[in-house]
């Protein structure tokens, strides 16, 4: 199984920061069709799905922005966990122990893929394989000092790893 961070993972949404930060989801929304998907992402989501690879989305944001681009995009993830589904958020790792409790899956089939911190912790909190996304940051240091199990630069990165396995 792969979860996937969204916010800077599958799709940037470093143009809508201050209006995440600021909780203002409406202009979000309306902003969500100029929001563009990282290259590769739609290649990855595919191989997986091809593969039969259960995936999820977790995100600390309300869920709507990327139920929005799921289905936009035709991408097969079922399960999408956002701010309203969880009680305890990143870097705890309900959602990830919850995605996965709805999957079937086990924490040795798990990776979880993040941009942040707060993401590495909660895929090791939850006993999964933690891999840190660096390619929508300007500066992965942070990410980098988390100690994901794995740091990719690319999505292309990511894509030879999840072959591999």
């Amino acid at each position: 199984m792969v979860i996937f961070d969204f916010d800077l993972t599958l799709v940037d949404t470093g143009p809508v920061e201050m209006l995440r930060q600021r909780r203002q989801w409406r202009d979000v929304m309306a902003a969500a069709s100029r929001l563009q998907v990282y290259d590769g992402v739609h290649d990855v989501i595919g191989a997986l799905h091809t593969a039969g690879r259960p995936m999820a989305i977790l995100t600390k944001s309300p869920s709507m922005v990327p139920e929005h681009f799921v289905k936009l995009h035709r991408w097969p993830i079922p399960t999408i966990l956002g701010y309203h589904q969880v009680t305890q958020r990143k870097p705890h790792p309900e959602g990830i122990l919850l995605a996965m409790r709805q999957a079937g899956a086990v924490p040795e089939e798990v990776v979880h893929v993040g941009d942040r911190a707060d993401d590495t912790l909660a895929a090791k909190a939850a006993g999964v394989t933690a891999i840190g996304a660096a390619w929508g940051l300007a500066d992965s240091s942070e990410l980098a000092a988390s100690n994901p199990d794995h740091l990719f630069q690319t999505v292309g990165e990511l894509a030879a790893f999840l072959n591999s396995r």
